[in-house]
């Protein structure tokens, strides 16, 4: 109570500071909020308020009193931002809640502010018109979230209820205002559908009045308006849950009656001028296929009986390390081998945990015991882990890690059915277990995990619709004796766990059920001394290694027996951080030997080669703090390099006698380090191995580094080391990101760095200018480091058409340097400028010297210019050329000389006709170069070729077979858009004109299901069913017309879309549907198709009638039948006789016997116009062969000019 009082007190008496702030000039960019905090009885309640302000009058009107936020707990910090900038005073929220914030800071931007807390709590964040309440919650709350206040929740009450208001107010006035009496009402019906629900939109053109009925599988809607409305589509093939439709007119009201399937349900609202009704089924109605996922490869790490867990280590030190733990876990002297490393089972197939295979890494030793399982990821990446111990061990094979169930908790529980309830905004999930079985449950990046340990098979066909859509997509994954259930909500949830009775069970939501026993964190030390950190997390399950699919780093899972358990914060160290979980414990590994153990005391982490842990500070840890050796005052005043020269002589002189002894100095310094002092001597470290080029090395420690002081990213000197180690490292464009700030560029001494970066990526431009900044600080370096900068100082000014400066940089290369390579890549720098300036010669003399020399990258290419130079003189054939490219791209790869050589073979098997393995050979250029310029060059020029082949001028000349080949080898190069579509179309009547109807079904198919959306989808796949249509397979061509249905197309693509379905439906035998569909549909080809129909059903009478009117008037021309129409009036005469329809055949008789007569079917037309009681063997002959003709060509037909006026649509594909 006393803390309701104190909240209402600290309301008024900031009121006037509030608004004297919201109104102040110097903060207009800002809104100005009132920050209010109070401590009630069990909780924190946050409040931030904007200036008060009345709900939108107009519905539909967005309500932005209240910005975009987001509020959550980072490493025990409360973070609230928003979608524009705030301002306010934190003072007196500070003295208004003691107990909950130590320090509240506000950010730069004014778009955040972020709370250090004194504890762990659980946030609910909720907002109320133009307030924001954030309430922080203890751990053991259980039960409702604490109320708004009873103020605020009348004020809400009103303002819900003048909406509503408003919105009848306008709905009862706008018909009235908007009815225009000369403009009869018009509707559309929209159809739309999506897994669980299908929507019926009806658009109408002005507001309507509207009420629903639904009952015994029956929906009514009665409209006060009348206006037609199709719904032939709806009764012909109707959507998922719809049965039929019809509509009846009466006292100025369009009523429509709905058949639907049983158990269903229905939804209607109103949106805008529409009137929704959303169909669904009831709970439980629909029936889904149980999930079972194939084996995944981001998951197993195979398990053995509970012990020392560790992951696999590829060096000499994480193996020994190893074996250590083994020894100890087991009481057994074991040596130290390579064959004892840790073992990595392959997960692609799930039969390969039982047998042997040659997938599975590092040979599990002989004398393995009960104390000790050795387990490791099951990595999929074959990218080498960078380290700076040179001496990993090489891993042995060997055979598959045995499983014992009584570690696992049992069998396979088969199919588990996954049951929800809905609970306001909360889920609950049940996973009823046959038997106990351990669980962890955590959230990470809002993704949320449940992993048991246990296989079983999820059956989710008791999820609702509702409850699929608040979890997200649903992915199960098994591992060897686990199983992983994961989803990612749209929207933060928290995440609670219970166990009863075997069953787990999991709430999602805004509801805490039951709270989560806190897991306590201690540092320990083993008998060597080496730091482990504990946390205690009683009957602790199995460990498994896991890579995050999202992420991709490593999670180390532990799980553990109920009731819930679990870090209620996440906790950041060194070599790994630790999720805050509803229950067990998840780590995310940095480093490469992290090992994760269970015991009675619960849980230890630690590391081969030891963590780095600081001293005791806070209620975290308990324990002694570490003592460490603090460095030498001297060196302890130098905390950054100076960003002009790098001193590399200087940087590798250090204590020791030999390389391995200095590395050792840095590395025990680095280990003894103070929290003050080990940013210091890392980048110590890390000069000393740039002073040796080891780059690869320097970056990992410098990286380090900025992990322990995230400042140094702005510090000069440790962006120019890290700009030069990676140089070093073959990193050019991240170098470029450091080295390029203002501050560095400009500085002559990084410039030649910076130069270096730009030539290794083909930037000549830039490179040139940054080599011109520079040119006073060549003389500084030593010979060999002289060399690298003017040899690529050179190339950048012969790139950039700066033939004198290219010499004299290659003329001051120091003659002295031991890396002699310089001086033979001099050489080829100056042939090339003799070759370009027109030296011939010259340039032919040394490209024959260099294609011997030892540097077999410079003599590959010296003779790639040779055999080019060549060429272009006319001493090799093209057939010559290729032979020599063709050897050349098999004796060097790997870098830009490779993409070369295959760009110029490229292109000259295209020039030579060899279009496909012309196309082969840029293929493999742009797979293996896809990041490049020249490589994304060579894609363009593949694309061209690809196009040209079927849209050039030559186009028609090659063979179909051979065209169908080359798009099957190379269909990935089709362009995308206008040009691909029309690619696509071409290729295909090429196809369909030497009758291999299947394949250019096939093709259009691929269109259609992968390449093309929108409009482009539904007007190829009209194509693909009129070609279905050809290859007699109405079936087909009905599921392309149906597939591709859109809710607006343009109306002649609608048009000839219904008429192929209508043409299908009658092929298949359901006249009925195709007459049903044709009913609502008008065009001159529609008389005919009805006519076609009606003959097809051999309903004569109507048949011929409909012949009849679909010619009309062409009786009164004088002008010659066409064959068409002489088709027409034949089979109108045979319907007549057929259904002895004598008047009806005289009419024929005299309208068209003149015109007959004088046609070349005059015969045949005498014979079908007998009088009925006469016709004899020559009428019944004549009527079987017209009645048996196929009327499917005269429709392909008339369809075919009908497409060939459509106009392309602009946006067609989507790769």
């Amino acid at each position: 109570m006393a803390g309701r009082f104190l909240f209402l007190a600290l309301r008024g008496s900031l009121a006037a500071a509030f608004f004297a702030v919201a109104f102040s000039a110097n903060v207009a960019a800002a809104d100005a909020v009132l920050l209010e905090g109070v401590e009630n009885d069990g909780y924190g309640r946050l409040v931030i308020a904007w200036p008060e302000q009345a709900a939108p009058s107009e519905p539909g009107e967005v309500d932005e009193r209240l910005p975009g936020y987001e509020a959550f707990i980072s490493a025990s910090v409360l973070v609230v931002t928003f979608d524009r900038a705030v301002e306010g005073d934190t003072e007196d929220l500070l003295r208004g809640m003691p107990r909950y914030f130590a320090l509240i800071r506000a950010d730069e931007n004014g778009k955040a502010f972020r709370f250090a807390m004194k504890s762990d709590f659980t946030l609910l964040a909720r907002p109320a018109g133009y307030e924001l309440y954030v309430d922080l919650l203890p751990a053991t709350w259980t039960g409702a979230p604490p109320p708004l206040p009873a103020h605020v929740l009348r004020r809400l009450a009103k303002e819900e209820a003048e909406k509503a208001r408003l919105a009848t107010d306008w709905v009862d006035d706008t018909p009235r205002a908007l009815e225009i009496a000369e403009n009869p009402p018009s509707v559309v019906l929209r159809v739309g559908a999506r897994p669980g629900t299908t929507r019926l939109a009806f658009e109408w053109d002005r507001p309507v009045l509207y009420s629903t009925a639904f009952r015994d599988n029956r929906i009514t809607i009665t409209f006060d308006q009348i206006a037609d409305l199709p719904l032939a589509a709806l009764r012909v093939d109707p959507p998922a849950f719809i049965k039929s439709a019809r509509t009846t007119e009466s006292e100025g009201r369009l009523t429509v009656f709905i058949e639907t399937e049983p158990g269903v349900k229905i939804r209607d609202f109103r949106e805008d001028l529409s009137v929704v009704l959303d169909v669904s089924p009831v709970l439980g109605n629909v029936t889904r296929p149980i999930a079972s996922a194939p084996p995944t490869p981001l998951l197993p790490i195979p398990h053995a009986p509970s012990g020392p867990v560790v992951q696999q280590a590829d060096s000499a030190r994480a193996i020994e390390a190893q074996a250590a733990a083994a020894q100890e876990a087991s009481g057994e002297e074991q040596p130290v081998h390579a064959d004892h490393a840790a073992q990595v089972v392959d997960v692609h197939d799930p039969d390969d945990v039982d047998n042997p295979s040659d997938e599975l890494a590092a040979e599990e030793p002989d004398n393995h015991t009960d104390g000790h399982s050795s387990v490791a990821e099951a990595e999929m990446s074959h990218e080498p882990d960078v380290e700076l111990d040179h001496e990993a061990e090489t891993m042995q094979h060997g055979d598959a890690v045995e499983y014992d169930d009584a570690v696992t908790g049992g069998g396979n529980d088969g199919h588990l059915t996954v049951s929800a309830e809905l609970m306001g905004k909360s889920v609950r999930l049940t996973f009823p277990w046959s038997a106990k079985v351990d669980a962890a449950i955590f959230q990470r990046d809002n993704r949320v995990w449940i992993l048991f340990d246990r296989e079983a098979e999820f059956d989710l066909s008791q999820l609702d619709p509702l409850v699929e859509e608040r979890l997200g997509t649903i992915d199960v994954l098994q591992l060897p004796r686990a199983s992983i259930f994961q989803f990612t909500p749209p929207e933060r949830m928290l995440v609670a766990a219970a166990e009863r009775d075997g069953q787990w069970i999991v709430t999602l939501g805004d509801v805490i059920v039951e709270p989560t026993r806190p897991v306590a964190i201690s540092r320990t030390w083993d008998n060597t001394g080496d730091p482990h950190v504990l946390f205690d997390l009683s009957e602790a399950g199995q460990v498994h290694w896991v890579r995050d699919p999202v992420i991709q780093d490593l999670v180390a899972i532990v799980t553990a027996a109920g009731p819930p358990q679990g870090l209620l914060a996440p906790r950041n160290f060194v070599e790994f951080q630790a999720l805050a979980t509803a229950q067990g414990l998840a780590f995310v590994s940095r480093a490469d030997d992290l090992y994760v153990r269970t015991s009675e005391e619960g849980v230890s982490v630690s590391r081969g080669s030891g963590l780095t842990l600081s001293a005791a500070d806070g209620p975290a840890y308990s324990g002694v703090p570490v003592i460490v050796e603090r460095p030498d005052p001297e060196e302890e005043a130098e905390n950054s390099v100076t960003p002009v020269r790098l001193d590399f002589e200087r940087w590798r002189f250090s204590p020791g006698r030999t390389f391995i002894e200095r590395k050792q100095y840095h590395q025990s310094a680095i280990v003894a380090a103070t929290e003050e002092t080990v940013t210091l001597l890392r980048m110590r470290y890390a000069k000393f191995l740039l002073s040796y080029r080891l780059g690869v090395e320097a970056d990992v420690v410098l990286e380090a580094a900025l992990r322990d002081s995230e400042d140094l990213d702005t510090d000069l000197g440790f962006r120019a080391l890290r700009g030069v180690a990676r140089i070093m490292r073959g990193w050019p464009e991240e170098a470029v990101s450091d080295l390029s700030v203002p501050a560095l560029a400009e500085e002559p001494h990084i410039a030649l760095w910076l130069g270096v970066a730009y030539a290794e990526l083909g930037e000549w431009q830039e490179a040139w200018a940054a080599f011109e900044r520079a040119e006073q600080a060549f003389a500084f370096y030593t010979p060999d480091i002289q060399a690298l900068f003017r040899v690529k100082a050179a190339e950048a000014a012969m790139a950039s058409g700066d033939f004198g400066t290219a010499e004299f940089n290659l003329d001051r290369v120091p003659a002295e340097t031991e890396e002699r390579r310089w001086i033979a890549q001099a050489d080829l720098t100056r042939a090339r400028i003799y070759e370009a300036s027109g030296r011939i010669d010259e340039a032919l003399e040394i490209y024959d010297a260099l294609k011997t020399s030892d540097y077999r990258g410079i003599a590959a290419r010296a003779y790639f210019a040779h055999v080019l130079l060549r060429h272009q003189l006319g001493a090799l054939t093209d057939d010559a050329l290729a032979e020599e490219l063709e050897s050349l791209r098999f004796r060097w790869r790997g870098d830009d000389l490779e993409l070369a050589v295959l760009e110029q073979l490229g292109e000259i098997r295209v020039a030579q006709g060899r279009i496909a393995e012309g196309l082969r050979v840029w293929r493999a250029a742009v797979g293996r170069f896809s990041e490049t310029q020249r490589g994304r060059r060579i894609a363009s020029r593949m694309s061209e070729a690809f196009a040209e082949l079927y849209l050039g001028s030559d186009a028609g000349k090659m063979d179909a077979v051979e065209a169908l080949t080359i798009y099957y080898n190379f269909r990935e190069l089709t362009p995308i858009g206008r040009r691909g579509d029309a690619l696509i179309r071409h290729l295909a009547d090429r196809l369909v004109e030497v009758d291999l109807l299947d394949k250019a079904a096939g093709l259009l198919r691929h269109q259609v299901e992968n390449r093309l959306r929108g409009t482009a989808r539904a007007q190829v796949a009209a194509k693909l069913a009129l070609i279905e249509l050809m290859n007699h397979q109405p079936e087909n061509a009905l599921r392309a017309i149906r597939s591709t249905k859109q809710v607006r197309l343009p109306e002649m693509l609608m048009h000839r879309r219904r008429l192929l379905e209508a043409r299908a439906l009658s092929d298949i035998g359901l006249y009925d549907h195709a007459l049903d569909l044709l009913s609502e549909t008008e065009g001159e080809e529609v008389a005919g198709l009805i006519a076609d129909i009606y003959w097809d059903s051999q309903q004569w009478d109507i048949a011929a009638i409909r012949f009849e009117e679909a010619l009309g008037e062409r009786w009164r021309d004088p002008l010659e039948l066409t064959a068409v129409e002489r088709f027409g009036v034949m089979r109108a005469a045979i319907g007549f006789s057929l259904s002895d329809n004598a008047e009806g055949l005289d009419r024929i008789r005299s309208k068209y016997g003149d015109l007959m007569r004088a046609s070349s079917d005059a015969a045949g037309f005498a014979v079908v116009t007998d009088p009925i009681g006469t016709q004899g063997v020559a009428f019944r002959e004549l009527a079987r062969n017209i009645a048996a003709t196929d009327t499917l060509d005269l429709f392909v037909e008339s369809m075919r000019e009908s497409f060939a006026e459509m106009p392309d649509d602009e946006e067609t594909a989507i790769n």
